[in-house]
Protein backbone atom coordinates (compact mmCIF):
# COMPACT_ATOMS: atom_id res chain seq x y z
CA UNK A 1 0.00 0.00 0.00
CA UNK A 2 2.51 2.46 0.86
CA UNK A 3 4.65 1.31 -2.62
CA UNK A 4 1.47 1.99 -4.10
CA UNK A 5 1.57 5.75 -2.83
CA UNK A 6 5.23 6.11 -3.37
CA UNK A 7 4.84 5.03 -6.97
CA UNK A 8 1.52 7.49 -7.30
CA UNK A 9 3.85 10.66 -5.77
CA UNK A 10 6.62 9.89 -8.38
CA UNK A 11 6.71 12.46 -11.26
CA UNK A 12 4.60 11.47 -14.29
CA UNK A 13 7.58 11.26 -16.60
CA UNK A 14 9.48 9.26 -14.30
CA UNK A 15 6.61 6.99 -13.37
CA UNK A 16 6.27 6.44 -17.64
CA UNK A 17 9.52 5.46 -17.93
CA UNK A 18 9.65 3.04 -15.30
CA UNK A 19 6.82 1.41 -17.18
CA UNK A 20 8.39 -1.13 -18.95
CA UNK A 21 5.13 -1.87 -21.56
CA UNK A 22 5.50 1.71 -21.91
CA UNK A 23 9.38 2.02 -22.52
CA UNK A 24 9.25 -0.65 -24.87
CA UNK A 25 5.94 0.89 -27.04
CA UNK A 26 7.96 4.56 -27.17
CA UNK A 27 11.30 3.04 -28.46
CA UNK A 28 9.55 0.74 -30.98
CA UNK A 29 8.02 4.15 -32.26
CA UNK A 30 10.93 6.63 -32.24
CA UNK A 31 13.14 3.97 -34.15
CA UNK A 32 10.67 2.93 -36.77
CA UNK A 33 9.47 6.97 -37.16
CA UNK A 34 12.92 8.15 -37.54
CA UNK A 35 13.13 4.95 -40.10
CA UNK A 36 10.14 6.93 -41.94
CA UNK A 37 11.59 10.09 -42.07
CA UNK A 38 14.74 8.81 -43.66
CA UNK A 39 13.24 6.28 -46.03
CA UNK A 40 10.86 9.64 -47.84
CA UNK A 41 13.50 11.34 -49.53
CA UNK A 42 15.08 8.30 -50.61
CA UNK A 43 11.94 6.50 -51.82
CA UNK A 44 11.42 9.85 -54.07
CA UNK A 45 14.97 10.01 -54.77
CA UNK A 46 14.39 6.36 -56.31
CA UNK A 47 11.14 7.70 -58.15
CA UNK A 48 13.10 10.21 -59.71
CA UNK A 49 15.80 7.91 -60.86
CA UNK A 50 13.73 5.32 -63.03
CA UNK A 51 11.85 8.06 -64.33
CA UNK A 52 13.03 11.48 -64.43
CA UNK A 53 9.64 13.16 -64.21
CA UNK A 54 8.07 15.23 -61.29
CA UNK A 55 4.71 13.84 -62.22
CA UNK A 56 5.89 10.10 -60.93
CA UNK A 57 7.08 12.10 -57.84
CA UNK A 58 3.53 13.31 -57.16
CA UNK A 59 1.88 10.17 -58.28
CA UNK A 60 4.26 8.49 -55.75
CA UNK A 61 2.26 10.87 -53.23
CA UNK A 62 -0.85 9.75 -54.15
CA UNK A 63 -0.17 6.08 -53.63
CA UNK A 64 0.81 6.84 -50.52
CA UNK A 65 -2.42 8.29 -48.83
CA UNK A 66 -4.42 5.55 -51.28
CA UNK A 67 -4.63 2.73 -48.79
CA UNK A 68 -6.53 5.63 -45.98
CA UNK A 69 -9.34 5.96 -48.31
CA UNK A 70 -9.72 2.71 -49.37
CA UNK A 71 -8.79 0.63 -46.27
CA UNK A 72 -9.09 3.18 -43.40
CA UNK A 73 -12.32 2.64 -41.73
CA UNK A 74 -11.75 -1.10 -42.15
CA UNK A 75 -8.46 -0.83 -40.36
CA UNK A 76 -10.00 0.10 -37.44
CA UNK A 77 -12.39 -3.00 -37.38
CA UNK A 78 -9.31 -5.43 -37.59
CA UNK A 79 -7.14 -3.10 -34.85
CA UNK A 80 -10.51 -3.79 -32.26
CA UNK A 81 -10.94 -7.37 -33.33
CA UNK A 82 -7.69 -8.20 -33.08
CA UNK A 83 -4.36 -8.69 -30.83
CA UNK A 84 -3.33 -5.49 -31.12
CA UNK A 85 0.35 -6.16 -29.71
CA UNK A 86 0.59 -9.07 -32.58
CA UNK A 87 -0.84 -6.85 -35.09
CA UNK A 88 2.24 -4.70 -34.69
CA UNK A 89 4.96 -6.56 -34.65
CA UNK A 90 3.38 -8.35 -37.83
CA UNK A 91 3.29 -4.92 -39.13
CA UNK A 92 6.49 -3.72 -38.56
CA UNK A 93 7.75 -7.26 -39.75
CA UNK A 94 6.24 -7.15 -43.43
CA UNK A 95 6.79 -3.70 -43.77
CA UNK A 96 10.90 -4.19 -43.23
CA UNK A 97 11.28 -7.08 -45.51
CA UNK A 98 9.32 -4.92 -48.05
CA UNK A 99 11.29 -1.91 -47.49
CA UNK A 100 14.75 -4.87 -48.45
CA UNK A 101 13.10 -5.44 -52.10
CA UNK A 102 13.54 -1.35 -52.57
CA UNK A 103 17.48 -1.76 -53.14
CA UNK A 104 16.89 -3.71 -56.43
CA UNK A 105 13.29 -2.34 -57.83
CA UNK A 106 13.88 -1.56 -60.86
CA UNK A 107 9.96 -0.62 -61.59
CA UNK A 108 8.60 2.84 -61.04
CA UNK A 109 5.06 0.89 -60.64
CA UNK A 110 6.61 -1.52 -58.29
CA UNK A 111 7.66 1.40 -56.11
CA UNK A 112 4.54 2.42 -56.17
CA UNK A 113 3.02 -0.89 -55.13
CA UNK A 114 5.76 -1.28 -52.29
CA UNK A 115 4.43 2.14 -51.12
CA UNK A 116 0.58 1.20 -51.24
CA UNK A 117 1.36 -2.13 -48.86
CA UNK A 118 3.72 0.58 -46.61
CA UNK A 119 1.30 2.56 -46.00
CA UNK A 120 -1.45 -0.32 -45.37
CA UNK A 121 0.73 -1.72 -43.00
CA UNK A 122 0.71 1.96 -41.55
CA UNK A 123 -3.09 2.31 -40.77
CA UNK A 124 -3.14 -0.69 -39.04
CA UNK A 125 0.05 0.26 -37.08
CA UNK A 126 -1.19 3.96 -36.15
CA UNK A 127 -4.28 3.10 -34.63
CA UNK A 128 -3.26 -0.09 -33.24
CA UNK A 129 -0.57 1.97 -31.12
CA UNK A 130 -2.68 4.88 -30.40
CA UNK A 131 -5.37 2.51 -29.12
CA UNK A 132 -3.08 0.66 -26.77
CA UNK A 133 -1.73 3.60 -24.74
CA UNK A 134 -4.86 3.43 -22.05
CA UNK A 135 -4.32 -0.20 -21.55
CA UNK A 136 -0.48 0.11 -20.34
CA UNK A 137 -0.47 4.21 -18.48
CA UNK A 138 -2.43 5.16 -15.99
CA UNK A 139 -5.17 7.14 -16.71
CA UNK A 140 -3.32 10.09 -14.70
CA UNK A 141 -0.70 9.64 -17.13
CA UNK A 142 -2.57 9.57 -20.51
CA UNK A 143 -1.78 12.95 -21.89
CA UNK A 144 2.07 13.35 -20.62
CA UNK A 145 2.28 9.71 -22.73
CA UNK A 146 0.79 11.61 -25.94
CA UNK A 147 2.90 14.35 -25.17
CA UNK A 148 5.88 12.42 -25.63
CA UNK A 149 4.67 10.03 -27.89
CA UNK A 150 3.87 13.05 -30.43
CA UNK A 151 7.01 14.88 -29.60
CA UNK A 152 8.98 12.08 -30.34
CA UNK A 153 7.68 12.10 -33.73
CA UNK A 154 8.31 15.43 -34.20
CA UNK A 155 12.07 15.11 -33.32
CA UNK A 156 12.21 12.22 -35.11
CA UNK A 157 11.20 14.61 -37.97
CA UNK A 158 13.42 16.72 -37.55
CA UNK A 159 16.33 14.59 -36.98
CA UNK A 160 15.27 12.49 -39.95
CA UNK A 161 14.85 15.12 -43.13
CA UNK A 162 17.72 17.93 -41.61
CA UNK A 163 20.12 14.90 -41.64
CA UNK A 164 19.03 11.85 -42.95
CA UNK A 165 22.20 12.15 -45.44
CA UNK A 166 24.21 12.81 -42.88
CA UNK A 167 23.03 9.53 -41.19
CA UNK A 168 23.48 7.35 -43.73
CA UNK A 169 26.94 8.81 -44.84
CA UNK A 170 28.20 7.90 -41.54
CA UNK A 171 26.92 4.57 -41.80
CA UNK A 172 28.69 4.45 -45.44
CA UNK A 173 32.16 5.14 -43.84
CA UNK A 174 31.67 2.50 -41.22
CA UNK A 175 30.33 -0.20 -43.70
CA UNK A 176 32.75 1.00 -46.46
CA UNK A 177 35.97 -0.07 -44.55
CA UNK A 178 34.36 -3.71 -44.44
CA UNK A 179 34.57 -5.97 -47.30
CA UNK A 180 31.05 -7.72 -47.34
CA UNK A 181 29.24 -4.34 -46.24
CA UNK A 182 30.98 -2.34 -48.67
CA UNK A 183 28.18 -3.29 -51.17
CA UNK A 184 25.31 -1.86 -49.06
CA UNK A 185 26.28 1.30 -49.12
CA UNK A 186 25.47 4.19 -51.46
CA UNK A 187 21.59 5.01 -51.95
CA UNK A 188 20.50 2.13 -50.94
CA UNK A 189 21.53 2.55 -47.29
CA UNK A 190 18.94 4.31 -46.25
CA UNK A 191 16.54 1.41 -46.83
CA UNK A 192 18.58 -0.84 -45.21
CA UNK A 193 18.56 1.35 -42.20
CA UNK A 194 15.13 1.84 -42.64
CA UNK A 195 14.32 -1.79 -42.83
CA UNK A 196 16.57 -2.53 -39.68
CA UNK A 197 14.09 0.33 -37.72
CA UNK A 198 11.48 -1.89 -38.29
CA UNK A 199 13.37 -4.61 -37.67
CA UNK A 200 13.90 -3.08 -34.38
CA UNK A 201 10.44 -1.86 -33.49
CA UNK A 202 8.98 -5.29 -33.76
CA UNK A 203 11.71 -6.67 -31.26
CA UNK A 204 11.14 -4.24 -28.91
CA UNK A 205 7.61 -4.54 -29.19
CA UNK A 206 7.54 -8.26 -28.45
CA UNK A 207 8.29 -7.15 -25.00
CA UNK A 208 4.68 -5.65 -24.18
CA UNK A 209 2.14 -7.18 -22.25
CA UNK A 210 -1.36 -5.70 -23.00
CA UNK A 211 -4.64 -7.41 -21.85
CA UNK A 212 -6.21 -9.39 -24.07
CA UNK A 213 -10.36 -8.68 -23.91
CA UNK A 214 -11.97 -10.75 -25.74
CA UNK A 215 -13.44 -8.33 -27.97
CA UNK A 216 -9.74 -8.30 -29.58
CA UNK A 217 -9.99 -11.53 -30.23
CA UNK A 218 -11.83 -13.85 -32.91
CA UNK A 219 -11.13 -17.69 -34.35
CA UNK A 220 -11.32 -16.58 -37.93
CA UNK A 221 -11.82 -13.51 -40.16
CA UNK A 222 -15.64 -13.64 -40.36
CA UNK A 223 -16.03 -10.72 -42.94
CA UNK A 224 -19.89 -10.18 -42.23
CA UNK A 225 -19.18 -9.18 -38.38
CA UNK A 226 -16.73 -6.93 -39.91
CA UNK A 227 -19.05 -5.47 -41.77
CA UNK A 228 -21.51 -5.22 -38.86
CA UNK A 229 -18.74 -4.07 -36.53
CA UNK A 230 -17.74 -1.38 -38.88
CA UNK A 231 -20.93 0.17 -39.40
CA UNK A 232 -21.84 -0.10 -35.46
CA UNK A 233 -18.80 1.97 -35.01
CA UNK A 234 -20.19 4.60 -37.13
CA UNK A 235 -23.34 4.98 -35.56
CA UNK A 236 -21.75 4.77 -31.96
CA UNK A 237 -19.21 7.67 -32.98
CA UNK A 238 -22.59 9.64 -34.84
CA UNK A 239 -24.18 9.44 -31.42
CA UNK A 240 -21.19 10.85 -29.13
CA UNK A 241 -20.75 14.88 -29.71
CA UNK A 242 -17.17 14.79 -28.85
CA UNK A 243 -16.02 12.65 -31.25
CA UNK A 244 -18.31 13.55 -33.81
CA UNK A 245 -17.95 17.43 -33.67
CA UNK A 246 -13.80 16.96 -32.59
CA UNK A 247 -13.29 14.68 -36.08
CA UNK A 248 -15.70 17.79 -38.09
CA UNK A 249 -13.63 20.38 -36.62
CA UNK A 250 -10.50 18.71 -37.37
CA UNK A 251 -11.22 18.01 -40.80
CA UNK A 252 -11.86 21.51 -41.62
CA UNK A 253 -8.40 22.69 -39.66
CA UNK A 254 -6.81 19.73 -42.33
CA UNK A 255 -8.31 21.01 -45.19
CA UNK A 256 -7.44 24.81 -44.69
CA UNK A 257 -4.02 24.05 -42.52
CA UNK A 258 -2.88 21.51 -45.47
CA UNK A 259 -2.64 25.02 -47.97
CA UNK A 260 0.44 26.05 -46.26
CA UNK A 261 2.31 22.84 -47.60
CA UNK A 262 0.91 23.09 -51.29
CA UNK A 263 1.41 27.18 -51.58
CA UNK A 264 4.16 27.55 -49.56
CA UNK A 265 7.27 27.35 -52.16
CA UNK A 266 5.34 29.47 -54.11
CA UNK A 267 4.49 31.90 -51.24
CA UNK A 268 8.07 32.26 -50.02
CA UNK A 269 9.13 33.02 -53.99
CA UNK A 270 6.59 35.27 -54.61
CA UNK A 271 6.09 37.16 -51.44
CA UNK A 272 8.67 37.00 -48.99
CA UNK A 273 11.16 36.87 -52.13
CA UNK A 274 13.35 34.14 -49.99
CA UNK A 275 13.34 31.12 -53.15
CA UNK A 276 12.50 27.20 -52.66
CA UNK A 277 15.37 27.44 -49.92
CA UNK A 278 13.68 29.82 -48.02
CA UNK A 279 10.90 27.59 -47.76
CA UNK A 280 12.96 24.63 -46.53
CA UNK A 281 13.47 27.14 -43.44
CA UNK A 282 10.01 27.55 -42.35
CA UNK A 283 9.16 23.77 -42.32
CA UNK A 284 12.08 23.24 -40.12
CA UNK A 285 10.67 26.19 -38.41
CA UNK A 286 7.56 24.36 -37.97
CA UNK A 287 9.31 21.74 -36.74
CA UNK A 288 10.77 23.43 -33.96
CA UNK A 289 7.75 24.55 -33.12
CA UNK A 290 5.87 21.31 -33.00
CA UNK A 291 8.56 19.96 -30.21
CA UNK A 292 7.92 23.56 -28.15
CA UNK A 293 4.21 22.75 -28.60
CA UNK A 294 4.45 19.01 -27.21
CA UNK A 295 6.16 20.09 -24.14
CA UNK A 296 3.69 22.63 -23.71
CA UNK A 297 0.86 20.71 -24.21
CA UNK A 298 1.87 18.23 -21.57
CA UNK A 299 2.40 20.95 -19.10
CA UNK A 300 -1.80 22.68 -19.60
CA UNK A 301 -3.23 19.79 -20.10
CA UNK A 302 -2.78 19.04 -16.35
CA UNK A 303 -4.73 22.58 -15.10
CA UNK A 304 -7.22 23.93 -17.71
CA UNK A 305 -10.40 21.71 -19.59
CA UNK A 306 -8.78 19.86 -22.35
CA UNK A 307 -11.85 20.90 -24.65
CA UNK A 308 -11.47 24.72 -24.18
CA UNK A 309 -7.55 23.78 -24.78
CA UNK A 310 -8.33 21.79 -28.15
CA UNK A 311 -10.67 24.39 -29.52
CA UNK A 312 -8.49 27.38 -28.37
CA UNK A 313 -5.25 25.83 -29.80
CA UNK A 314 -7.20 25.12 -33.29
CA UNK A 315 -8.55 29.53 -33.59
CA UNK A 316 -5.03 29.75 -32.41
CA UNK A 317 -3.48 28.11 -35.24
CA UNK A 318 -6.03 29.60 -37.78
CA UNK A 319 -5.20 32.96 -36.82
CA UNK A 320 -1.17 32.22 -37.61
CA UNK A 321 -2.10 31.16 -40.66
CA UNK A 322 -3.63 34.68 -41.67
CA UNK A 323 -0.90 36.69 -39.93
CA UNK A 324 1.84 34.19 -41.65
CA UNK A 325 -0.01 35.26 -45.00
CA UNK A 326 -0.80 38.35 -44.53
CA UNK A 327 2.77 39.70 -44.17
CA UNK A 328 5.49 39.86 -46.30
CA UNK A 329 9.11 40.47 -43.79
CA UNK A 330 11.07 36.80 -43.70
CA UNK A 331 11.93 37.14 -40.16
CA UNK A 332 8.70 38.07 -38.76
CA UNK A 333 7.21 34.84 -41.15
CA UNK A 334 9.75 32.76 -39.30
CA UNK A 335 8.36 33.74 -35.76
CA UNK A 336 4.63 33.41 -36.28
CA UNK A 337 5.51 29.85 -38.47
CA UNK A 338 7.08 28.59 -34.96
CA UNK A 339 3.78 29.79 -33.07
CA UNK A 340 1.83 27.81 -35.62
CA UNK A 341 3.84 24.80 -35.13
CA UNK A 342 3.28 25.19 -31.15
CA UNK A 343 -0.75 25.38 -31.31
CA UNK A 344 -0.75 22.36 -33.79
CA UNK A 345 0.98 20.35 -31.59
CA UNK A 346 -1.14 21.30 -28.99
CA UNK A 347 -4.30 20.60 -30.83
CA UNK A 348 -2.73 17.08 -32.16
CA UNK A 349 -1.88 16.03 -28.75
CA UNK A 350 -5.39 17.21 -26.72
CA UNK A 351 -7.31 15.71 -29.41
CA UNK A 352 -5.58 12.47 -29.16
CA UNK A 353 -5.96 12.98 -25.22
CA UNK A 354 -9.81 13.05 -25.17
CA UNK A 355 -10.30 10.41 -27.32
CA UNK A 356 -8.06 8.13 -25.16
CA UNK A 357 -10.41 9.53 -22.28
CA UNK A 358 -13.78 9.69 -23.34
CA UNK A 359 -14.04 6.72 -26.01
CA UNK A 360 -14.60 2.95 -24.88
CA UNK A 361 -11.97 0.21 -26.00
CA UNK A 362 -14.12 -1.47 -27.89
CA UNK A 363 -13.93 1.08 -30.17
CA UNK A 364 -11.18 3.00 -29.76
CA UNK A 365 -9.38 1.31 -32.23
CA UNK A 366 -12.16 2.21 -35.11
CA UNK A 367 -11.87 6.43 -34.10
CA UNK A 368 -8.24 6.10 -34.45
CA UNK A 369 -8.24 4.55 -37.59
CA UNK A 370 -11.01 7.20 -39.12
CA UNK A 371 -8.69 9.89 -37.93
CA UNK A 372 -5.76 8.65 -39.41
CA UNK A 373 -7.49 8.25 -42.43
CA UNK A 374 -9.39 11.53 -42.15
CA UNK A 375 -6.26 13.01 -41.96
CA UNK A 376 -4.22 11.47 -44.78
CA UNK A 377 -7.36 12.31 -46.99
CA UNK A 378 -8.13 15.56 -46.00
CA UNK A 379 -4.72 16.88 -46.80
CA UNK A 380 -4.79 14.79 -50.16
CA UNK A 381 -7.55 17.08 -50.78
CA UNK A 382 -6.12 20.22 -49.17
CA UNK A 383 -3.20 19.98 -51.22
CA UNK A 384 -5.48 19.24 -54.77
CA UNK A 385 -7.88 21.61 -54.37
CA UNK A 386 -5.45 24.42 -52.50
CA UNK A 387 -3.19 24.83 -55.55
CA UNK A 388 -6.47 24.64 -58.36
CA UNK A 389 -7.69 27.62 -56.01
CA UNK A 390 -4.47 29.45 -55.72
CA UNK A 391 -3.92 29.30 -59.80
CA UNK A 392 -7.82 30.58 -60.57
CA UNK A 393 -7.88 33.38 -58.16
CA UNK A 394 -4.11 34.17 -59.20
CA UNK A 395 -5.54 34.65 -62.45
CA UNK A 396 -8.61 36.24 -62.17
CA UNK A 397 -6.58 38.98 -59.94
CA UNK A 398 -3.94 40.02 -62.20
CA UNK A 399 -7.35 40.36 -64.80
CA UNK A 400 -8.57 42.97 -62.25
CA UNK A 401 -5.01 44.54 -61.56
CA UNK A 402 -4.79 44.98 -64.90
CA UNK A 403 -7.81 46.66 -64.99
CA UNK A 404 -7.69 49.13 -62.38
CA UNK A 405 -3.76 49.80 -62.18
CA UNK A 406 -1.18 51.52 -64.41
CA UNK A 407 1.22 49.29 -65.92
CA UNK A 408 4.18 50.71 -63.72
CA UNK A 409 2.44 49.77 -60.47
CA UNK A 410 1.42 46.37 -61.56
CA UNK A 411 4.22 44.05 -60.09
CA UNK A 412 3.71 45.64 -57.13
CA UNK A 413 0.17 44.66 -56.86
CA UNK A 414 0.31 41.54 -58.28
CA UNK A 415 3.28 40.45 -55.36
CA UNK A 416 0.63 41.69 -53.04
CA UNK A 417 -2.40 40.32 -54.06
CA UNK A 418 -1.35 36.85 -55.26
CA UNK A 419 -3.53 33.80 -55.55
CA UNK A 420 -1.12 32.35 -53.08
CA UNK A 421 -1.84 34.80 -50.60
CA UNK A 422 -5.31 35.02 -51.09
CA UNK A 423 -5.71 31.13 -50.79
CA UNK A 424 -3.24 30.85 -47.68
CA UNK A 425 -5.67 33.54 -46.06
CA UNK A 426 -8.35 31.61 -47.08
CA UNK A 427 -7.62 28.34 -45.40
CA UNK A 428 -6.70 30.36 -42.45
CA UNK A 429 -10.52 31.64 -41.80
CA UNK A 430 -11.25 28.10 -42.72
CA UNK A 431 -9.46 26.86 -39.70
CA UNK A 432 -10.86 29.66 -37.22
CA UNK A 433 -13.93 28.36 -38.20
CA UNK A 434 -13.37 24.99 -37.17
CA UNK A 435 -11.83 26.57 -34.01
CA UNK A 436 -15.08 28.51 -33.86
CA UNK A 437 -17.33 25.33 -34.00
CA UNK A 438 -15.24 23.12 -31.54
CA UNK A 439 -15.84 25.75 -29.00
CA UNK A 440 -19.63 25.68 -29.66
CA UNK A 441 -20.29 22.88 -29.78
CA UNK A 442 -17.37 20.31 -27.87
CA UNK A 443 -18.39 20.20 -23.92
CA UNK A 444 -16.92 17.71 -21.92
CA UNK A 445 -18.68 18.54 -18.59
CA UNK A 446 -21.66 17.00 -20.50
CA UNK A 447 -19.88 14.48 -22.03
CA UNK A 448 -21.65 15.23 -25.29
CA UNK A 449 -21.37 17.74 -28.07
CA UNK A 450 -23.93 20.86 -27.60
CA UNK A 451 -26.98 20.53 -29.66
Amino acid sequence: MIGEELEEKKPTYQRLFRNKNYLFLWFGQAVSSLGDWIIVVAMISLVYKLSRSSLAVGTLMVFKMLPALFFGPVAGVIVDRFDRRRLMIACDLIRGLLILTLPFMKNIFGVYGIAFLLETCAILFMPAKDASIPEIVGEEDILTANSISHTTNYLTMIIGSAFGATIILLVELVWGHLPFFARLTGPSAAFYIDSATFMLSALALSFIRLPKPEAHLVEKIDFFKIKEDLFGGFSLMGKDGVVKYMLISLGIAILGGGSIYSLGVVYSTEVLKIGEAGFGYLIAALGIGLVIGGFIAGLIGRFLPKDKIFSFSILAFGISMVAFSSISNYQLAIAIIVLAGVNLAILNITAYTIIHENVENEIRGRVFSILESMIRVFLLASLAVSGIIADIASRALKRLIATMVEPSMQPLYISRFNGARMTLILGGVAVIVAGLLAARKIDLNNGAGRA
